[in-house]
């Protein structure tokens, strides 16, 4: 049957393929504006270049999309692009994927810089999207599809380049805007040419709302019974969050050009969990016992069981006592050589509380010139976070407050990279450059595993800290060739040098051929590699107070780097007013660097434990089709669906947290008036949304069998207005989730969405 259903898939997509190359060759008519595509894009190649010849995968964001979308944030722009998931996901921000790659393999850069963030399975790009302030943002790009050649690690699946304003217009713009998840004043002052000098400035305050993440409820199957045993409840993190940003340009004369900025970001944010179980560590060879009291009672039961004595018979108590008695001492003996005077937790109905203090800081320095036929630039970057974090516990019945944990931990990026563009005839362009990048990370996270140990303190506390940190060289080379009208080549290969890992090549090759104007078939191929975070090689992760048990997350310095090969294959056209884009891509990727599986020693313990580890390979295969009409100046309509198969090629079993399916249906519609309304109204749809593969079954004595629900099938309902009162005021407003679609969040079911959001706010231009 999936063999069947995949056939059925390849054969529609085959279809589409068809009908547009069809469409091709058919009499050309006038193509409406709105499907021409002619957007210049700059991070698909490091240069100018439409949208229409660039052969990868690329959409581009513009002003007038994130002003009708009224986005509060990036990633609120972004929900709705063609085949980019950036679903929230719990306490970790939201997972950024595209075409099913997972976020590790997402590269997010500002104005073509890296940041320094988070670099665990869980977090990387997790909070990103929404430390970026909105109100600077010109653009954003989006590649999907490898970027290694260019950009190397880290963008194996593709590459989100946020563009930021230039201060080169005069202008004030105020934005405020509240709703459900936030509410929020930014400002962004540009100087205009002043002579030589231009200068932009750029702030915000953010007020990041409480949202209970709704009750836990926990069931236990008993006979024909199940019962409701605990409630419990937990928030996002939420506070406020702070924006400065800073440009100041010279012109030395027209073609020449220093740049120097610096961005700031702050964070004061909290997390509350409810009615969970606290613990205390107090009781010294607690563990050992309760180990051997527990397999003292199995291995007695079973004794008793395979004797043929069942809990009827009279004497089935004085037995059982007597070989429990005799068990006992000897399974205590070799527990207590196993675990030695480890306590049990001590637990207690308690509340628990998080506090996180993050900092991020960005300065950078570029010099831009034009001579001739050279277009080139060199600049020097650093990007620093700093997060500091505590967690409390406070007993509900005491009401005594502690602190439990804390971690102070540092991610910097240092990077020097220069490019250079030589346009060589009209026909042929060669950008080349080279790149050196330092990753450095000190804090508690690390332990004593690296250099500089010391020990940190906070509260009476003590945690050991050190730090670890690894380089990076490059060099690329990219040609871009016109051969005749209708071909466009473009080659490109870039060579890493990791200090640790050695030397690594990322060839790629992508063409665009163009049977029309308004036709064209576009096909690349490529390798990448990912070497590993710092975090995965050397992370000592302790962390108490996030879960109901220690959770420990161990490094491994015996990863490899993970390596890539992919190709994809896309047909687009503009007809009219029709405009179809069908495409197929496939990627592989080897010694994929996971998690790893839970230890089942340390969870006997009450310890989540676990290690980074490589696995085999894995492949990510699937179609994308995107089509979109214009009935008239008034009413568009936009649909896009995607097909993903992605699993583990060792195991069989599909990768977590990514859907079978999943698209999008819009309807646009404006009153094409000078200032224009511009209402959407649109359904963003999930089916075989797979959650994870861990199947856990309960079956009562009936025969009725309970499970965690993994694989989900739903759609959500938004409306967005946009109005536009002149050239220095628009409102605009949203609903998200109209039907409030919700997942109960239980014993049986492990997925939750958002429900009903929404969000007013106004703009005004001076």
């Amino acid at each position: 049957m999936k063999k069947f259903k995949k056939t059925k898939l390849a054969l529609l997509t085959a279809c589409v393929c068809s009908s547009i190359i069809s469409t091709a060759f058919a009499e050309e008519v006038h193509t409406d504006k709105e499907f021409l595509l002619d957007d210049i894009v700059v991070t698909a190649t490091k240069t100018r270049m439409d949208a229409k010849e660039v052969p990868v995968a690329v959409e581009v964001i513009d002003q007038a999309q994130i002003k009708n979308l009224g986005a509060y944030s990036v990633q609120d722009a972004l929900r709705l692009a063609a085949n980019v998931d950036v679903q929230d996901n719990g306490m970790t921000g939201n997972q950024v994927q595209l075409r099913g790659n997972s976020t590790m393999h997402t590269l997010i850069l500002i104005d073509g810089k890296r940041m320094a963030q988070e670099n665990t399975q869980s977090s990387q790009n997790a909070y990103e999207l929404k430390r970026v302030n909105i109100s600077d943002v010109e653009r954003i790009e989006v590649i999907r599809g490898n970027g290694s050649a260019l950009y190397g690690s880290d963008a194996l699946g593709g590459v989100i380049n946020i563009i930021t304003k230039t201060p080169d217009k005069p202008k004030v713009t105020i934005d405020v805007h509240t709703g459900t998840k936030d509410a929020a004043t930014n400002f962004l002052y540009t100087s205009g040419k002043q002579g030589k000098f231009s200068m932009k400035l750029g702030g915000g305050l953010e007020k990041i709302r409480r949202i209970d993440s709704g009750k836990y409820n926990n069931y236990t199957v008993s006979g024909n019974s199940v019962t409701k045993v605990t409630e419990a409840s937990s928030t996002n993190m939420f506070g406020t969050r702070r924006f400065l940003n800073t440009e100041f340009k010279y012109d030395f004369d027209d073609n020449h050009n220093l740049d120097f900025g610096m961005n700031f970001m702050r964070e004061e944010l909290k997390s509350y969990s409810t009615n969970s179980m606290g613990s205390d560590y107090t009781n010294k060879g607690s563990m050992a016992t309760f180990l051997a009291a527990n397999a003292a009672r199995g291995a007695a039961t079973k004794a008793l069981a395979n004797m043929g004595i069942t809990t009827d018979n009279p004497m089935y108590q004085t037995r059982y006592n007597a070989l429990y008695n005799q068990m006992y001492p000897v399974m205590l003996t070799q527990m207590q050589n196993t675990y030695g005077d480890m306590a049990m937790p001590q637990t207690y109905p308690m509340i628990q509380s998080h506090f996180y203090n993050n900092t991020r800081s960005d300065y950078s320095l570029s010099f831009n010139g034009k001579d001739g036929k050279h277009d080139y630039n060199i600049r020097a970057y650093l990007s620093e976070l700093r997060k500091e974090n505590t967690s409390h516990y406070t007993n509900l019945n005491t009401n005594a407050n502690k602190m439990v944990d804390f971690d102070q931990n540092n991610y910097k990026q240092l990077v020097i990279e220069g490019k250079d563009t030589y346009s060589m005839d009209k026909n042929n362009v060669l950008t080349w450059g080279a790149e050196y990048k330092k990753d450095i990370m000190n804090g508690t996270h690390i332990k004593d595993a690296g250099t500089d140990k010391k020990t940190l303190s906070v509260n009476g506390m003590d945690k050991p800290s050190s730090e670890v940190s690894s380089e990076t060289a490059a060099v690329y080379l990219q040609d871009e060739l016109r051969i005749g009208d209708k071909l466009i080549l473009i080659p490109a290969i870039r060579i890493d040098h990791h200090n640790a890992f050695g030397t690594h090549t990322s060839p790629k090759i992508g063409a665009t051929y163009k049977f029309s104007e308004n036709t064209r078939l576009k096909a690349n191929w490529g390798k990448g590699f990912r070497a590993p975070t710092v975090y995965e090689l050397y992370s000592q992760m302790e962390k108490v107070g996030m879960a109901p048990m220690p959770v420990n997350v161990i490094g491994n310095p015996d990863l490899e780097p993970e390596k890539s090969t992919n190709f994809d294959v896309s047909v687009e056209a503009e007809r009219g007013k029709i405009y179809t884009k069908a495409s197929y891509y496939h990627n592989k990727i080897k010694n994929m660097i996971d998690g790893g599986d839970y230890d089942p020693v340390k969870l006997a313990q009450n310890i989540i434990w676990s290690q980074y580890v490589n696995r085999d390979e894995v492949k990510l295969t699937g179609s994308e089709l995107e089509i979109g009409y214009n009935f008239n100046k008034n009413w568009t309509a936009r649909f896009n669906y995607n097909y993903l198969d992605a699993k583990d090629e060792t195991t069989g079993n599909r990768l977590s947290y990514r859907a079978r399916h999943n698209g999008l249906v819009m309807l646009t519609y404006t009153d094409a008036k000078p200032d224009p309304l511009t209402v959407s109204l649109y359904s963003k749809f999930y089916i075989d949304y797979h959650q994870n593969n861990t199947y856990t079954t309960y079956t009562d004595t009936a025969g009725k069998t309970y499970k965690y629900q993994n694989d989900y099938t739903f759609n959500t309902v938004g409306l967005l207005v946009n109005k536009q009162f002149s050239n220095h005021l628009r409102v605009y407003g949203g609903v998200e989730n109209i039907f409030n679609k919700k997942f109960t969040y239980d014993t049986f079911h492990s997925y939750s969405i958002d429900g009903r959001t929404w969000r007013i706010g106004a703009e005004w231009t001076f």
